[in-house]
């Protein structure tokens, strides 16, 4: 089945879960040129690593080079009002084949050890009753788990990868990695975007993410 505009417009306003789940058995990329609002930029960026690869400082350093980015989106709705989206729903649609396949894709990589310590450290901080059903659905999904189990997230963590370059290469995707925990830089991001390097600092923010007691927030830059 291929999603037409008006079904994407109708269903991308209902809750997020709902969508996944009714699409769950189909793996149909969609294009959605024609329904994006008019943004200060054409293109889209979708970060879709996992967990602790980095994905804030990504929407951070994005909203600083002047792009309307949103972190942990909630609805795949955000897309048509934001340039980047980044985390885990973001890798989950695109594993569900939910995004546009005009946009690049961004996926954020990391050395395996100090991942799987990060993500024990995040998974192990926040109390299974504070997961909404959306989260626990993206976790369920990626991870095979609501808990951090270190076997399981090797696999996954592996797994992710190789689904990431094979839908890629199958449907000819704009598809960079970026190890960004190792290379916390502009040149990465001002070579992807063609934009000039701030003069602000690179926002490596990837030891205080785990301090915020939630993963979702929303840069907003006007146009």
């Amino acid at each position: 089945m291929q999603l037409g505009s008006n079904d994407f417009k109708e269903r991308a306003s209902q809750d997020s879960v709902a969508i996944a789940r009714c699409d769950q058995s189909e793996n149909t990329l969609i294009q959605l040129d024609s329904m994006l609002s008019p943004n200060k930029f054409s293109s889209k960026y979708f970060f879709i690593g996992l967990t602790a690869t980095g994905n804030y400082t990504a929407a951070t350093a994005m909203h600083m080079l002047g792009y309307r980015a949103a972190h942990f989106p909630t609805s795949l709705a955000w897309i048509l009002d934001f340039d980047v989206l980044t985390d885990t729903p973001v890798a989950f649609w695109f594993r569900l084949g939910l995004l546009p396949l005009d946009a690049t894709f961004v996926l954020t990589v990391r050395e395996i050890e100090s991942w799987l310590e990060a993500c024990q450290v995040w998974f192990e901080s926040r109390p299974l009753s504070t997961l909404d059903p959306f989260t626990q659905q993206v976790r369920w999904y990626l991870y095979g788990g609501l808990t951090f189990e270190r076997e399981r997230f090797i696999n996954c963590y592996w797994n992710h990868l190789e689904q990431a370059r094979k839908l890629a290469q199958k449907y000819g995707l704009n598809l960079v990695e970026w190890n960004l925990v190792e290379n916390p830089q502009w040149d990465f991001l001002c070579n992807l975007t063609l934009q000039d390097v701030p003069s602000q600092p690179f926002p490596f923010k990837f030891d205080k993410q785990y301090k915020r007691g939630t993963w979702q927030g929303v840069l907003n830059t006007t146009p």
